[in-house]
């Protein structure tokens, strides 16, 4: 916990650690207002960001590990960036342009986050920046043709901007060839702070009017309307799903684990998704452009894993909020495959504003 500030914004970078392959890491740090992130090179994860409450302390409200053995033994996507392609694709391949592409089935016989290295264990190229009213940090990577399965080279950039009241996650890439990119952050919030134990306590609303219900080997399907399911967060409720165990759907996540497609995305006039600790005093609003955002409650968080500060996993602990393309779509006709072809330019951007209510409701 950090006193409460209120600086100008400033960054710096310290070494990190090196993976077990010998490659450097470095831990960066961006500062603006009494708002704090830490992020590594690793994955490009989200190490923390402390949020001020109610009495104004600063609290870190993401899951993360204390060092750089902790992401390379993680299990869960703690706090990384996943891509090429987040999420389920089913028989781990799909077909572009005429030709079928064979991914890593590191889920049974689907490719999850893009196999079991993708973004998510590769070793970004991070650079501090400050400008007169932000700080952040802009991370880099170049792929390789062909390389995890998908084809063409990528040259893309993902980059954390530090507000005095939101934190910015934007990215920008470019292909050499027809390929699929669909990438998506995946860090697990818990706004009450590392001694928060539940997400029982917030209160969440999807601004969604439908979601995509999971077949037996956990791949999103065709968009069902919310209507009358436990899926219905259009008013705020908690996200605990405990009542909702006997739903087959429920039960097929264990927990939520699905894809809510927002009815509004880019339009930054009302957020997208809010969640709220009332306990702490902290809000978050998130506005996307993205179509899709899963819910995930850490269904297979468990004691074996240990995060920062030495607290065990436990389902239910913390969410993750994944704003995304929609998960699946190489292999549902439906849906538009998300392809970025040559000469074009990937954009996307979410950003998280943080409001600090003065009284508990």
């Amino acid at each position: 916990m950090s006193e409460h500030r209120s600086p100008g914004p400033s960054a710096d970078s310290v070494p990190f650690g090196e993976t077990r392959s010998g490659e450097k890491v470095f831990l960066h740090t961006a500062r603006n207002g009494d708002l704090e992130l830490r992020c590594i090179d690793y994955g490009a994860a989200v190490q923390s960001l402390e949020v001020p409450g109610r009495d104004g302390a600063g609290e870190n409200i993401f899951l993360s590990y204390d060092d750089l053995a902790g992401y390379e033994e993680d299990t869960c996507w703690c706090g990384v960036l996943c891509g090429p392609v987040a999420g389920r694709i089913a028989h781990a391949a799909f077909e572009l342009e005429g030709r079928l592409y064979a991914l890593e089935a590191n889920d049974g016989t689907s490719c999850l986050h893009s196999g079991s290295t993708g973004f998510s264990r590769s070793v970004w190229s991070g650079k501090t920046f400050v400008t007169e009213e932000t700080a952040g940090v802009r991370f880099h990577l170049s792929t390789r043709p062909g390389q995890w399965g998908f084809p063409g080279a990528l040259d893309i950039a993902a980059v954390y901007t530090l507000s005095a009241h939101s934190l910015t996650i934007s990215w920008e890439a470019e292909a050499t060839s027809p390929t699929l990119l669909a990438p998506a952050f995946h860090g697990y919030f818990n706004l009450g702070g590392p001694h928060c134990e539940s997400i029982a306590g917030h209160r969440l609303a999807l601004d969604a009017d439908r979601f995509m219900p999971l077949d037996e080997r956990h791949l999103p399907c065709i968009p069902l309307p919310v209507d009358g399911t436990p899926f219905d967060f259009r008013a705020p409720r908690s996200p605990e799903h405990a009542q909702w165990a006997k739903n087959l759907q429920i039960a097929l996540g264990n927990g939520y684990d699905h894809s809510f497609l927002l009815n509004s995305p880019g339009d930054c006039r009302t957020p997208d998704i809010v969640l709220e600790h009332p306990g702490s005093g902290r809000l978050m609003e998130v506005f996307t452009d993205q179509p899709a955002c899963v819910l995930y409650t850490g269904g297979s968080l468990s004691p074996a894993q240990r995060f920062s500060g030495g607290r065990r996993g436990a389902p239910g602990m913390a969410l993750a909020l994944e704003t995304q393309w929609y998960p699946n779509a190489a292999a549902l006709s439906d849906l538009p495959q998300p392809v970025l072809f040559p000469g074009e330019v990937y954009r996307t951007q979410t950003e998280f504003r943080f409001i600090r209510a003065r009284s508990e409701r």
